[in-house]
């Protein structure tokens, strides 16, 4: 009961309120899209090392087979899916808003995100 409600505030949080109990179908089924953006940004020189190395250090730490919650078979490997994708989106949050702009529109992904400005 408590692990479920801590888990509820940590998604809320790392999300922004984006991703919702109604909505982690959905968030899983963005991960893909999410990758496709994730992958250039992550070969990009001009977005900042810290940034990169902490996403990679957070995917990792989500994925590790070391995790309470993801020895439950099926909602295990869902809540760390749905971590995972909280974690790329606020990656991209904070990446410099030209070089996702960028990545974006060369992939063709303008209906996907929306363009923020510099």
């Amino acid at each position: 009961m408590i692990s479920r409600f801590v888990g509820q505030k940590l998604l809320k949080r790392m999300s922004g309120g984006t991703i919702q109990r109604r909505g982690r179908i959905a968030a899983i089924a963005r991960l893909p899209t999410l990758l496709r953006l994730t992958i250039p940004l992550m070969r990009d020189p001009r977005v900042p090392l810290w940034q990169r190395a902490s996403v990679i250090g957070l995917i990792v730490l989500i994925l590790s087979p070391i995790d309470a919650i993801g020895d439950i078979p099926v909602v295990g490997q869902f809540w760390d899916f749905t971590l995972a994708v909280a974690v790329l989106e606020a990656f991209i949050k904070v990446a410099p808003a030209n070089v996702v702009a960028e990545h974006v529109t060369t992939l063709g992904l303008q209906s996907k995100f929306p363009l923020r400005e510099p």
